[in-house]
């Protein structure tokens, strides 16, 4: 155990490192190539993206907090089973998205920003919200398919679980897929508006920064 977590500690020291030489690099051939007011704006527009999206999520599993803890007691069967799902749907997204709304008000987020901290910050954002909007088609599915297969299931009791939380994750699904890839397509747009047109033809080859001219 205590060997796995000598390598687990190296790795992620590997990678913290790895990320901090991409920026370094970036920074040193780029730093003057993004005007830092531009910059400051750019980062400034995608913390309120951040801040508004979040906020969207916390209300949503607020709602279905609250909703769900009231109605899943005053229903039975499958309407139970139903809002109690909603609840720990809605518990979850809030202790998620609650400490990121915090974040995004606090003042040394953009301490000492460089044109490379903006740029990997920009990719991760985008990858974030695409890999969870590809995870919310199989949880869209996962609902599907218990709502179809509760059918078939002999066992009443059973049956109204699996029916009432199907159509949960069904719905808690959807709306995550609609969230992330709204977030998405808005980050995206973002910085196809403000960034890349700094980063065109800018690539990391792992040990320093090329440039690829199209002619």
């Amino acid at each position: 155990m205590r060997t796995l977590s000598i390598i687990a500690a190296f790795l992620m020291l590997s990678v913290a490192g790895h990320a901090q030489q991409k920026d370094s690099v970036i920074h040193h051939h780029f730093k003057e190539y993004m005007p830092s007011q531009e910059m400051a704006t750019f980062n400034q527009r995608q913390n309120l993206i951040n801040r508004r999206g979040l906020f969207t999520l916390t209300g949503w599993g607020g709602a279905n907090v609250i909703y769900g803890a009231i109605a899943a007691p005053l229903t039975h069967g499958e309407a139970r089973y139903f809002h109690a799902s909603n609840a720990i749907w809605g518990a979850i997204n809030v202790m998620i998205a609650a400490p990121g709304v915090a974040g995004t008000y606090s003042k040394k987020r953009d301490d000492n920003i460089t044109f490379g901290k903006t740029l990997l910050r920009q990719h991760g954002q985008e990858k974030l919200y695409l890999i969870n909007g590809a995870l919310d088609f199989a949880y869209v599915g996962a609902g599907a398919a218990m709502w179809g297969f509760s059918d078939r299931v002999s066992k009443q009791g059973t049956r109204e679980a699996v029916s009432g939380i199907g159509k949960s994750v069904l719905m808690q699904g959807a709306f995550l897929l609609l969230f992330d890839w709204s977030m998405y397509i808005v980050h995206s747009q973002h910085a196809f508006k403000k960034l890349n047109h700094y980063t065109s033809g800018l690539v990391y080859t792992g040990t320093g920064v090329s440039y690829s001219l199209q002619f």
